[in-house]
């Protein structure tokens, strides 16, 4: 299925505004791709289920909404100086949103946008009278739009509580009819269908097909569920499911040895769904290829600078610098991890002169015209640390930290402040996974995000810790009710 890894295709109603009768609106045109006239063989159903993928590059887009919140909103980034023509990410930044917050509301259209098209997916596989070749595809293509259907809302819930949930294609005036739910209701329903495309995913993929969603990263996502809603057996049944399958390795690399070195591996330009990866955006280096976003937004805002190794200078969007809070919670010895995460700035090759303006390395690709690297989203490390959160077995935690080199949680050497397996936990999901969208999330998921961000100056009360509804949205439906900010 080598249309996953090409271009994707944007499919688009086609609208007529010639005069004609009835009977001739009935017709689709015959020379232009339309919603009637499209998915009406295997491939074409395919390519809308690879358009759903696009979907998801979205809501993880840097700057997108899981960046705003479980960075950018977080004590591990500062803005330094960005390109910005607004105040929109200071705001977010310093916890004073408005409702007219523009990058929250692209976020929420986007988002909606998104659950549409997922939608429309889902309903052209339940009503396609396509003879596929191999009748498990079909069940499988479905189940991938539910995947990421399902991700999406568990994100948005996890942004602004209680919202509309639409779980068919809706028109305009049926739009109105959908008020907030409860975040209960949106969580059962989340977890339902994630259970639905565990069971139609493979355990893996080959060839072309690989970065496709697998079971296991419905799995993933389904255990982050269950650890959201504070149902940690449920979590751990999920989460040990992954372990015991030996599908994923610390050992991203494959050499036999589990080191730093895998760590670092994970974030090298050209690796691409490595053995510790469980779900990854795809992206393809090149011009007028699938390329990411993440390298130009997450680096300096600064006339000289330019990536390590290169003498040519590009000027980043300065979002997302690493804080020196952040920089001094990796300990002494944890080098790898803090030099892949944390780059503490660049030399003005003008002038001679080094400029301290950290950014995360997480990202980096030295074809930053067209880069192509990929983007984690869940990782085995990630799945280790969240057992360990789930069962108390400090083992798992321990698992993580011998790869960097680092004594273990009970352990002689182990730093003393970190005092409760809780607080390892936290500190060593903040080493192991920043800049990787889990930070705030995680704050909020254990009840930690008031107490840690007021202790650092932030200005957070209990009702920061929701986004507010988009004012926008609130003046096309009037029935939505706003958060209390």
């Amino acid at each position: 299925m080598k249309l996953f890894k090409q271009h994707i295709f944007y499919i688009l109603a086609a609208c007529s505004t010639i005069s004609c009768s009835e009977s001739e609106l009935d017709q689709y045109p015959e020379t232009r791709l339309s919603e009637g006239s499209f998915y009406t063989t295997e491939a074409q159903i395919v390519q809308a289920v690879n358009d759903v993928y696009r979907q998801l590059n979205r809501t993880y887009a840097a700057s997108g909404l899981v960046d705003l919140y479980g960075e950018l909103y977080s004590d591990n980034t500062y803005i330094e100086f960005s390109g910005g023509a607004t105040t929109f990410e200071d705001d977010i930044k310093a916890f004073r949103i408005q409702p007219n917050n523009g990058l929250i509301q692209t976020a929420w259209n986007n988002s909606y946008n998104s659950i549409y098209i997922c939608n429309n997916a889902i309903s052209q596989l339940e009503k396609t009278t396509v003879q596929f070749g191999n009748p498990a595809l079909k069940d499988r293509l479905k189940a991938e739009a539910i995947f990421i259907r399902s991700l999406i809302f568990f994100n948005m819930v996890r942004v602004w509580g209680d919202i509309p949930m639409p779980l068919k294609v809706v028109s305009a005036d049926e739009s109105y009819t959908y008020l907030r739910e409860k975040k209960e209701t949106i969580y059962q329903q989340i977890i339902s269908d994630l259970k639905a495309s565990k069971a139609a995913l493979p355990e893996k993929y080959t060839g072309a097909d690989v970065g496709r969603v697998t079971k296991y990263a419905a799995t993933a996502i389904l255990a982050k569920v269950y650890l959201t809603i504070g149902d940690k057996t449920s979590a751990a049944k999920e989460l040990k499911e992954i372990i015991d399958s030996n599908a994923y390795s610390l050992d991203a690399n494959q050499d036999g040895k589990v080191n730093s070195a895998d760590y670092a591996f994970n974030f090298a330009p050209g690796t691409k769904n490595s053995k510790e990866s469980i779900l990854e955006l795809q992206f393809l280096a090149g011009q007028n290829a699938v390329n990411s976003n993440y390298q130009q937004t997450y680096t300096p805002y600064h006339w000289a600078f330019h990536l390590p190794g290169s003498a040519e200078t590009f000027r980043g969007s300065g979002l997302n610098s690493p804080t020196p809070d952040l920089t001094n919670e990796f300990e002494a010895a944890d080098t790898v991890r803090k030099n892949v995460s944390v780059y503490p700035g660049y030399v003005n090759l003008e002038t001679g002169a080094f400029v301290k303006y950290p950014f995360t390395q997480k990202y980096y690709d030295p074809n930053w015209r067209y880069p192509g690297q990929n983007v984690e989203i869940v990782r085995y490390a990630d799945v280790l640390l969240s057992y360990s959160e789930a069962t108390g077995d400090a083992s798992y935690l321990n698992q993580v930290r011998d790869r960097a080199g680092l004594p273990g949680y009970g352990k002689t050497g182990y730093p003393n402040k970190y005092s409760t397996l809780a607080l390892a936990i936290e500190h060593e999901r903040r080493t192991e996974l920043c800049f990787e969208f889990h930070r705030f999330f995680d704050l909020v998921r254990t009840g930690r995000a008031v107490a840690v961000l007021k202790s650092k100056g932030f200005n957070i009360t209990e009702s920061k810790l929701l986004f507010p509804i988009p004012q926008s949205a609130i003046d096309v439906n009037p029935g939505l009710t706003q958060n209390n900010y």
